[in-house]
């Protein structure tokens, strides 16, 4: 048996031990973990492969690039924990509780997380839990997630070839631009999820809930959609399916930019519905855009420099790459907007000489609607984030340097362990 755990430092023996066990030195012990808590404690990176932690409690740690490969995790309590680029190959995730956790660019392929359940005391299985989770990236290929609850998961492009998902619930689940190529998803519930640009080639949706699902850009050669109704879902609208005056309205624009304002008119689509549309590439400096709906738009590397996009919908719009310098944003809705690699810096307002710059004109974001946002890479320099809810959001190396960010709620994001700090303090005025 592995030594009991006390807080006179006998983790650290087992892990020791364990390391030697690991490496087949004499004296070295297998980690036993069983029912341990080991809650909220910092475990960044350790080697725990092949270890039995059977109900270990680890909420709320920190697990960030931990080796948990081959080791049993069977009902282990791993809510709210921090597990971005963690090794969990082969994992028996039986039962385990993950809601809320992050799992970022973590590696979970052959994992199996089928529901557990003691044979002995338990009436039915326990389903793994893993809502509000965070998956994007992560890597699942033929891994076992049947009956596993990851309703309003994000696992944007999370790679889930050949994956089992007998009826998973997967209801709310951002899946944009995710692998699902000859993934198995008999019978699982998928309304309301987001598979924009997702491959979906060979998958099977025998008796899905497809209603209300996104399957813009999606690749579907292949897929069976055998007893499914597909009336529900939502693809992407091509810009010559909109109202006429709408389009002469983006032509008019076009002219305004290829002239440099001498001919044609800055476009004012406020209040416009411009829901799920695809305008990847286009020009849209200084246009006009007030609580305009731009819900599941492609707007990937579209130019906004100085646009007044200040109340609209962007849920689930697409602005990966997308420049912004300048862009008043204010009171709007980007809830699960991807805006990766997004430059939202300041634009510089040039004198009519154009020799000196009068000022820099940062973004606003403020009071903006950013929860479980993708903002990794993207560029906030000395953007004004005041009273932003940005809670699940994803900052991995964002630029936020001189940000304001008042009052604005960080709660659960993802972000570099050492800006959290730094982030606090700017929040608190400090």
């Amino acid at each position: 048996m592995a030594d009991p755990l006390t807080p006179a430092g006998s983790l650290a023996i087992t892990l020791r031990r364990h390391r030697d066990f690991l490496e087949g030195k004499q004296g070295g012990l297998r980690a036993n973990l069983t029912g341990m808590s080991l809650s909220g404690i910092n475990l960044n990176n350790i080697v725990l492969r092949s270890a039995v932690c059977a109900t270990t409690n680890f909420s709320r740690s920190m697990l960030v690039g931990t080796d948990l490969s081959f080791s049993d995790l069977f009902r282990a309590d791993l809510q709210h924990c921090n597990l971005t680029g963690a090794n969990l190959f082969r994992a028996d995730l039986k039962g385990a509780r993950m809601r809320g956790a992050k799992l970022t660019e973590a590696n979970l392929n052959e994992a199996d997380l089928r529901a557990g359940a003691y044979l002995d005391t338990a009436p039915e299985d326990a389903p793994t839990d893993l809502r509000h989770a965070r998956l994007d990236r992560a890597e699942l290929r033929k891994a076992n997630l049947s009956q596993v609850r990851l309703n309003d998961a994000s696992m944007v492009e999370a790679n889930l070839q050949d994956a089992v998902l007998y009826g998973t619930d997967l209801s709310d689940v951002n899946l944009a631009d995710a692998n699902l190529s000859a993934a198995k998803l008999k019978g699982a519930n998928l309304s309301g999820a987001n598979l924009s640009g997702a491959n979906l080639e060979s998958a099977t949706f025998q008796g899905c809930n497809l209603q209300g699902v996104r399957l813009t850009g999606a690749k579907l050669h292949g897929a069976d959609f055998s007893n499914v109704d597909l009336s529900g879902t939502i693809t992407a609208r091509r810009p010559e399916s909109l109202p006429l005056d709408i389009q002469k309205i983006l032509r008019a624009h076009v002219s305004w930019i290829e002239s440099n304002g001498a001919s044609g008119e800055r476009a004012d689509l406020r209040n416009c519905d411009l829901s799920e549309i695809s305008l990847e590439g286009m020009n849209f400096n200084g246009a006009i855009f007030i609580q305009a709906d731009l819900r599941g738009a492609i707007l990937t590397k579209c130019k906004f420099l100085l646009a007044d996009l200040s109340g609209a919908d962007l849920t689930h719009a697409n602005l990966m790459g997308a420049d912004l310098m300048g862009a008043n944003l204010s009171g709007a809705n980007l809830s699960r907007a991807r805006l990766r690699r997004a430059n939202m810096g300041p634009a510089t307002i040039w004198r009519p000489d154009g020799q000196n710059a009068a000022r820099l004109w940062s973004v606003n974001l403020s009071r903006a609607n950013l929860v479980f946002a993708d903002l990794s890479e993207s560029n906030l320099k000395e953007a004004n984030l005041m009273d932003a809810d940005l809670r699940g959001a994803d900052l991995t190396d964002a630029d936020l340097e001189e940000a304001n960010l008042r009052r604005a709620n960080i709660q659960d994001t993802i972000i570099d362990p050492e800006m959290a700090q730094t982030l606090a303090a700017a929040i608190n005025g400090a």
